[in-house]
């Protein structure tokens, strides 16, 4: 199929190339030699008639001035009988009707030309000349010339492409079919046929080429199923290092998770460690007072039981001493173990919430405070101090124990980094309502900023710019993900340098559920 249709195209391609080549030049030179023989005719006329109106002007003189038609006739049917003439008409100045006339049917306007001519006697005028001539007999015979051409010219193409096609067939069509041949075996993978094509014709070197080609392909493909076993023992050998290398790479992917989590808890430990020491710190004040007052009781009574004992007299007075400075260190006492009590208190329920992550309704303003208790031994012998601006009554159900996570964190990322080189500054922590569904919370310092690579960066996993000097860099990849997964919010760092830092926090009011069997606390 695909052989024949080459050989039909191949045929097409040959007869349509020499009609092209022959027929259109032939029919182009016919046609450029009818448009020459029409100037060439309409040439010759144009000069014919103004001869032939000359040479009859001069001899129609005589028979005109005598007024004798039958010596003018004969004169003008000597030159009539030229095809060409399609009317001779003479007439005379004074008369009304034609001296002499000829005319000859109808002609072609575009082929016809017509003179008229005085008739002149003694230098006088006496008649008008008009003679009217067609080239259409010499163009009749032009064409038929042409039609002739061409019929021999056409007779010349046929034979010339029947002999060409006859040689084609033999030297170029059957050599291409049994090349194409040789082809499709080569496509299919029959290789062990070899290729017989005779001649020393361009066609046959082909013919030899793809021979050549067969024997390489057989020489290549030998190779190739060498080259492929080796392979295949290559990659069976290959899959089972990758195997075993997959296998300690899980592993190790597994360690580096467990390091992670590990690296993470201790992170928050130490968050709460801070706030353990900070409220030892804050304990020993007003438990160093009481223990001092006790004390003092201790001491002043211990003088009255010797003085009871001794049977040592009173004065009313220092009666009214010791009653007066028990009341006073009574008060004192109660002050600072009340103090101590809510230091005690607000810690417990930071760390409770901070250790057992429950999801409890709470006012987020009073939860703020409590963690700010706690930070506030960190800043206390320092030249920074806590400012804060908190809207009453914004009621969430939540953890509050991430969320004092998250504010610490803050806290503590400000104090370490936003005021290392600085004589003074200040935090400012404030929430407020932005709708029925959303508090903001912010923790923004005056502090010396960072730049935009820092500020790209920041919530990355151990990235940190105290390496070397004790930072983890986890504390705010922390803070990220437990605003983000935890409390269902979004954080947002704005920052310049030298312009201090802004943390805003928006969360919803109704923290996402962790899961299908989670518990709120009241």
């Amino acid at each position: 199929m695909i052989v024949a249709l080459m050989k039909t195209s191949l045929r097409n391609a040959v007869i349509l190339a020499l009609l092209v080549g022959l027929a259109l030049p032939t029919a182009g030179v016919l046609l450029y030699e009818q448009q020459l023989s029409r100037r060439v005719v309409m040439d010759d006329l144009r000069r014919d008639l103004s001869r032939v109106a000359e040479v009859l002007a001069l001899s129609l003189a005589e028979p005109i001035w005598q007024v004798s038609p039958d010596l003018a006739e004969p004169m003008v049917k000597a030159q009539v009988d030229d095809p060409r003439f399609v009317s001779v008409v003479v007439t005379e100045n004074s008369a009304q009707q034609a001296f002499v006339e000829f005319h000859r049917g109808s002609a072609d306007d575009a082929m016809t030309l017509t003179e008229t001519r005085p008739v002149m006697r003694d230098g006088r005028e006496i008649a008008k000349l008009t003679i009217v001539m067609s080239a259409e007999p010499l163009m009749a015979r032009k064409r038929a010339d042409l039609w002739s051409a061409l019929w021999r010219s056409l007779l010349t193409l046929t034979v010339s492409m029947g002999l060409i096609l006859v040689v084609m067939q033999r030297r170029v069509l059957r050599p291409m079919a049994k090349l194409s041949e040789a082809a499709d075996e080569l496509a299919s993978g029959h290789l062990d046929k070899p290729l017989e094509l005779g001649g020393e014709d361009e066609i046959a070197r082909v013919g030899k080429a793809m021979e050549r080609m067969r024997q390489a392909l057989l020489k290549a493909f030998e190779d190739l199923r060498g080259h492929a076993t080796t392979l295949e023992e290559q990659v069976a050998q290959r899959t089972v290092q990758l195997t075993e290398a997959n296998a300690e790479l899980t592993q190790a992917m597994a360690n580096l998770k467990t390091a992670q989590r590990e690296l993470v808890e201790s992170e928050k430990l130490a968050s709460l460690g801070r706030l353990v020491a900070g409220v030892a710190h804050e304990l020993n004040t007003p438990l160093g007072n009481a223990l001092t007052v006790v004390s003092a009781l201790e001491d002043r009574w211990g003088k009255l039981d010797r003085m009871l004992t001794d049977n040592t007299p009173m004065r009313r007075s220092q009666l009214e001493d010791l009653v007066k400075d028990t009341r006073r260190g009574q008060d004192i006492l109660h002050r600072n173990v009340q103090k101590a009590a809510d230091l005690v208190k607000d810690f417990k329920q930071v760390a409770i919430d901070q250790t057992s992550d429950t999801r409890r309704d709470f006012d987020l303003a009073q939860v703020v405070e409590d963690v700010l208790v706690m930070v506030e031994p960190s800043f206390k012998h320092t030249p920074f101090r806590v400012i804060t601006d908190l809207n009453p009554d914004l009621r969430m159900s939540s953890y509050p124990g991430a969320l004092g996570q998250v504010l610490t964190n803050l806290l503590m990322n400000a104090l370490v980094h936003a005021f290392e080189g600085r004589e003074g500054g200040q935090v400012q922590v404030s929430c407020q309502r932005l709708d029925a569904s959303q508090v903001e919370l912010t923790v923004e310092d005056d502090g010396r900023g960072m730049d935009a690579s820092v500020v790209r960066r920041i919530f990355d996993p151990f990235f940190t710019t105290k390496l070397g000097k004790g930072g983890s860099g986890l504390g705010m990849h922390i803070v990220h993900n437990i605003v983000t997964n935890v409390l269902g919010g979004q954080i947002e760092v704005v920052s310049q340098p030298g312009e201090g830092t802004r943390m805003v926090m928006r969360l919803p009011v109704d923290a996402p559920l962790r899961g299908s069997g989670e518990d709120r606390a009241a």
